[in-house]
Order: structure tokens, then C-alpha cells, then sequence
């Protein structure tokens, strides 16, 4: 204890001979009055002041010194292992890149040239011609009928894919099919395994950067986002530089060959050093697209080159995604593809706004004795439309085939000058046989899902481009979309959660005021998806007068499902309102017959749909997917004019 005491003399002598209780009890004082957002900073302030009154600044300030290069060194070594990881990313990148290829190459060669791996052939030996087991019910049903799934093994008849057995299979840098040209998204793809590779790019000139004996050029080929950095040596490339410099411009169309070298710069591995250049498409001095913003209003005047923009060019890659992946999903559940009519008598959906075809005289029209237009005239001797929806032929053929599908252009001639309508657009519409509205509902769920998968697996890119400038959340919005159940309710629920609110948001009321009998409006269908479930939401059992004509009546005893409803559903997803629209079809002839009376609409020019009614009628279900909302969708795009590449609408008519 002695000992103790003498130590504490000790230190406070030392504290009153240099004065530091007082001082740091002033500091103290000071952070307190003050009460600083940064207090650290603060106290390391005070002390630097009263190093300064004592003559110690140098010595406090070169600990700092010491410690800020400690922080340095460390600094650069946490940003060296970050790029070391980068590196070793990138290499794994490059050999799971190189081992799929491989893996592809030694199916091919195991199953005769077939795509298909061997291990997934129906025959038990090479080039085997053994016919695919069917398991469950005949071909034409699917995990989505009521009559249960078919699983069939892979033949190995099937046709291969493109390229499949050409010289340069499973070269990461083949050539492109049917061209002398490789693309830059496999040159980036390949990395720094290409290095040291001669190859051949073809594309258009995004910017060009001439020096005095070098130059510099961005190729695009339209095959990924990024562009190809060309290192152009004038002394290597004869009248190429005369091309370049006199010819070239932003726009124009050049081929080149050469070596792929690494690239010094962080922005991409590889560049090419250039041997030969040619201008083979030159541009005039003054290129409508030249290297500045432009609007996408604009960009809609210049439909024929707005495919050159990185926002259209990002869009345009990610709609043939979705197109690969609609086929994708449904020829590996086992649909037909059916191509339906563009041309038709028939009204599908009963609203009467379609676009009439025909070939008489517009000015001096034949008229019947009552002073009618005589269509009896006309083309095909009756009224005749574009069609509105491919489903009612699509019905036939999931008849006699089981589970079908339609993807084409459809039209409407509805006078509506807004972003989320055109008068031309295409409908993804699959029809199964021996199915409810439960199946339909599954089917709906898994093609969205399925469809939005894809494109996160495949347009990474591209989406990346579109969250940086459009839409801040797209990728973790698809990932959330494309990864939850769906929520499920029936429309008269969803009537009640929206009355119980008194608007779409707090301090809001609802345009629309929500009614049983009335249709969800957009407010109403976006409520339920962003508010209420925070996801899509399947609303199903409808009333009757919100509906057409073919959706089966309910039968139940409740006014959720009774026969005042239909068994239509509508998908609806945050930010979007209405993705699809669907239901179980009216199989019963003589309800259906009694439902169109009803709505008005006459038995002539629906002989042939009354007929499946009579010859094997059965339960049977479907929807319809408006693609172009589906690809506004994944892309975080405002305007459904910007996902279409040649958008129709009221006053609009750009080739």
C-alpha cells in the first residue's frame, strides 16, 4: 500500500508539473459546450493547440505523420488483396468459361454431334436412335394439367444448335456462325485467354481518338454493352490510316484483324493491337447520334439508329432474352408452339377496337340495297380485322395437341396517347387442356419467374447500364420478384383490404373509389402489389360484367366464387399493375352460348369455337402475357414505346 501511494504521488507530481489534468479538464470542458458532431476530431484539435503552447507540436505531429503512414501502407495492402481477389474472380471466370465449353464439346462428341449430353439420351449407346420414354400421360400435358405431367427423356435425333459440329466448336473464340467475324462479347468473355490470339472484329465506330502516329476506337458490334478498344499503329497499317482518318467518324462501319494483347487500363483485359483496317461503311460528317445525352423522345424519331444507343442497344438485348427464354420454358414443358391468324372475323376480347382490313374503295365503297358498306365484296367476302388476341385459335389447337402456345403481334386500335399503351404489340398467350384455374395460376406464376431468372443470369450487363441510369432498384427488384411465391387472393378480398384503406398512400384518397363489380383500377392493383404484400399478387374469381365472355362461370355458394364471378385471374406486380390476364375457358356450350347473348355479341364468326364445345368438350385454362409490359418490366423503362423496336401508337408511324 505504501508503494502504491508513493506511485500515485508520483503521477500526480508528473500531471501538476506539465499541467495536463487542468488542460485536458479544459478540452473536456469545450467538447461539452460545444458539442461537436465529430468529438474525436475535436479533442485531437484541442491537443494539438496545447501541444503548440508547450513546444511539442513537432513531436505530436510527427507521430501523426507515422501513424498516417501506417494507415497508408495498410490502405495499400487491403487495396492490393482486393485486386488480387479481382484477378483470381476473373480467372475463375475464365475457366468456368473455358470448362463449360469443354464440357459442351465432349457431349457433343459422346452423343454423336448431338447437343444433348449422353447422359441424358434415351438410347443406352453412342448415336443411339431409341425413341424417348414417355412417362405419365400423352405427349401435349404438362406439370401445369389437370390431367397430370409428361417427362420425356431427350432424343437423340434432336436437331443440334447452330454451329454445332462447324470447325471451331468449343473454341471460345470461333468465329461467328455464317461470318468471318468474331463478336466482342466472346472476345470479353474469353479474357486474357484470348491473348496472343489473331482475330477478326467487325462493327460500328463509337468514338475514334487520332493522334499523330496512333489512334484510338471504340468498336461496337452490338453483341454485349461494352466496346472493343482498337490500338490503331499508322506505320502497320498502310491506307488504313488514309480510311480512318478521312472516312471514319462516330457511326461508321469498319472491319479490322489483329493480335488481342492486354489491356494496361483497368477498363476491360484485353484490346486489340491492330494489323489491318478497312472503312467499309462511312458516315457523314454529321452522325444524328453523335457522343452526348440524348432523350428517349428524341430517340424514338430515330427509330433506324436509336438500336445504336447503349439504352436501346441494353433493352433490345434484354427483350430477345426473354423472347429465348419464353420458348425456352415452354418447349421444355412440353407446349406447341401455334402460330395464330393476324387476320380475323372475330372479336376476341369483345371490346370492339380493332383495326379494319380491306381492299374496297375506301372513296366509292359497294353498298347493299339498304345503303350498308358490302363487305360480301370485300377481300374475303366479310368484315376482317387485325387480331386482337391469338386465343381463340389457340383453343383449337389445345384440343388436339394438349398445351399450346401463341407469341406474335396482336392489335388494338384504342385511342390512347399514354406510356404504358400501343396500338401494335405482341401477347405470349398458352393454352392447356384438362385444366383449372389453379393450373393456370401455377403456370403464370413459374413462366414470370422463370423468364426473370433468365435474364439475371444472362443480361448482367446490360441490367447493370439500365439500374445505373433508370431504375436504382431493378436488380434487387427482379431478384425479389423472380425468388417469392406469389401472394393469391380472390377479387373480393381485394376489394375489401383496398375499401379498408381511405387511399393508395397516407394523406391520399383513391381516384377511383374501390367497388365489388367494378374492375381493379391501376392505383387499386398497385396498392395490393407494393403496399399491402410488397410482391406480385395473383387476384382471381372476378365478377362476371368485369370479364369476357369465354371465362368460365363459378358455381360456387359464396359471393367470392359464385355465379355472379368467373374463374378469371389477373397477375399484378409492384410498379407495373397488370402482367397477365387469364382464366379457366366456359367449356359448358350451352352457358357460353347464354354469355355471349347476354353481352350482345352474335353466334356468327364463332361457329368454329362453339364447335369444341360439341365434339370432346373439356375443362381447359390459359393466359395472356403482353410481352412489352413484361420487358418494361425488366428493364426499369418508363415508356412501353422504348421496349418495342418500332413502336405504333396514335399519330405515330416511324419506320
Amino acid at each position: 500500500e505504501h508503494d502504491e501511494a508513493v506511485a500515485m504521488a508520483d503521477v500526480e507530481a508528473y500531471l501538476a508539473k506539465h499541467g495536463v489534468t487542468p488542460m485536458l479538464n479544459g478540452i473536456v470542458n469545450d467538447l461539452v459546450r460545444e458539442q461537436p458532431d465529430d468529438p474525436i476530431s475535436f479533442l485531437i484539435n484541442g491537443l494539438l493547440a496545447e501541444a503548440a503552447k508547450a513546444g511539442q507540436e513537432p513531436v505530436l505531429l510527427q507521430r501523426l505523420v507515422e501513424l498516417k503512414k501506417t494507415l497508408l501502407a495498410d490502405q495499400a495492402e487491403a487495396v492490393a488483396v482486393q485486386a488480387e481477389k479481382a484477378k483470381l474472380a476473373a480467372e475463375v471466370d475464365r475457366l468456368s468459361y473455358r470448362v463449360k465449353h469443354l464440357l459442351k464439346t465432349m457431349d457433343e462428341m459422346e452423343s454423336g454431334s448431338s447437343t444433348t449430353p449422353a447422359s441424358k439420351q434415351a438410347g443406352t449407346g453412342v448415336g443411339s436412335d431409341a425413341s424417348p420414354a414417355v412417362v405419365g400421360v400423352p405427349l401435349g400435358h404438362t406439370d401445369f394439367s389437370w390431367a397430370g405431367g409428361v417427362k420425356l427423356a431427350a432424343s437423340a435425333g434432336g436437331g443440334s444448335s447452330a454451329g454445332g459440329g462447324a470447325d471451331g466448336a468449343g473454341d471460345p473464340l470461333a468465329k461467328e456462325a455464317f461470318s468471318q467475324r468474331l463478336s466482342v462479347v466472346k472476345i470479353f468473355k474469353a479474357g486474357k485467354a484470348g491473348v496472343g490470339r489473331e482475330v477478326g472484329v467487325a462493327g460500328w465506330m463509337r468514338t475514334v481518338r487520332l493522334q499523330k502516329d496512333l489512334a484510338f476506337v471504340a468498336l461496337n458490334d452490338g453483341s454485349c454493352m461494352s466496346s472493343l478498344q482498337l490500338v490503331v499503329d499508322r506505320a502497320k497499317i498502310g491506307d488504313g490510316w488514309r480510311q480512318l482518318k478521312e472516312l471514319g467518324g462516330t457511326g461508321a462501319a469498319i472491319t479490322a484483324t489483329g493480335e488481342l494483347v492486354a489491356s494496361p487500363g483497368g477498363q476491360q483485359e484485353v484490346e486489340l493491337r491492330v494489323s489491318t483496317l478497312s472503312v467499309v461503311g462511312a458516315t457523314d460528317e454529321y452522325f444524328p447520334l453523335a457522343k452526348k445525352a440524348h432523350t428517349l423522345e428524341h430517340l424514338r424519331s430515330l427509330t433506324h439508329l436509336r438500336p445504336r444507343t447503349n439504352t436501346i442497344g441494353a433493352v433490345m438485348r434484354i427483350r430477345n432474352a426473354l423472347s429465348f427464354a419464353t420458348h425456352s420454358f415452354f418447349q421444355s414443358h412440353g407446349f406447341m408452339y401455334v402460330n395464330t391468324p393476324l387476320i380475323t372475323g372475330s372479336d376476341c376480347e369483345g371490346a370492339g377496337e380493332m383495326f379494319r382490313v380491306t381492299t374496297l374503295d375506301l372513296d366509292k365503297p359497294p353498298r347493299t340495297p339498304t345503303g350498308q358498306v358490302n363487305y360480301a365484296e370485300d377481300f374475303f367476302g366479310q368484315p376482317s380485322f387485325l387480331t386482337v388476341s391469338g386465343q381463340l385459335n389457340a383453343e383449337h389447337y389445345a384440343t388436339a395437341f394438349g398445351s399450346v402456345y401463341t407469341f406474335g403481334p396482336t392489335f388494338r386500335a384504342e385511342d390512347s396517347n399514354t406510356t404504358r399503351h400501343l396500338a401494335e404489340f405482341w401477347m405470349i398467350e398458352p393454352e392447356i387442356a384438362f385444366a383449372d384455374l389453379n393450373d393456370d395460376m401455377n403456370c403464370a406464376e413459374a413462366f414470370l419467374q422463370h423468364c426473370l431468372r433468365h435474364v439475371l443470369s444472362q443480361c448482367r450487363e446490360d441490367l447493370t447500364f439500365l439500374q445505373e441510369h433508370y431504375d436504382k432498384q431493378l436488380i434487387a427488384t427482379l431478384e425479389h420478384v423472380s425468388g417469392s411465391p406469389f401472394e393469391r387472393i380472390t377479387y373480393t378480398k381485394a376489394v375489401e383490404v383496398c375499401a379498408a384503406a381511405k387511399g393508395p398512400k397516407e394523406g391520399s384518397v383513391w381516384e377511383y373509389p374501390p367497388v365489388w363489380g367494378k374492375e381493379l383500377q391501376t392505383e387499386h392493383e398497385r396498392y395490393l402489389a407494393e403496399t399491402v404484400f410488397k410482391k406480385p399478387v395473383i387476384v382471381y374469381n372476378y365478377p362476371k360484367e368485369c370479364k369476357a365472355f369465354y371465362m368460365r362461370v363459378n358455381e360456387g355458394q359464396t359471393k367470392e366464387d359464385g355465379p355472379e364471378t368467373v374463374a378469371a385471374m389477373d397477375v399484378l406486380f409492384p410498379r407495373l399493375g397488370e402482367m397477365v390476364g387469364g382464366s379457366q375457358r366456359e367449356e359448358r356450350l350451352d352457358v357460353l352460348q347464354a354469355r355471349m347473348v347476354e353481352l350482345g355479341l352474335g353466334l356468327e364468326g364463332y361457329e368454329a369455337y362453339l364447335d369444341l364445345r360439341r365434339y370432346g368438350t373439356q375443362k381447359h385454362a390459359g393466359f395472356g402475357v403482353g410481352f412489352e409490359r413484361l420487358v418494361t418490366y425488366a428493364t426499369g423503362m418508363a415508356n412501353i414505346r422504348d421496349v418495342i423496336p418500332f413502336p405504333r401508337a396514335p399519330g405515330l408511324m416511324q419506320n
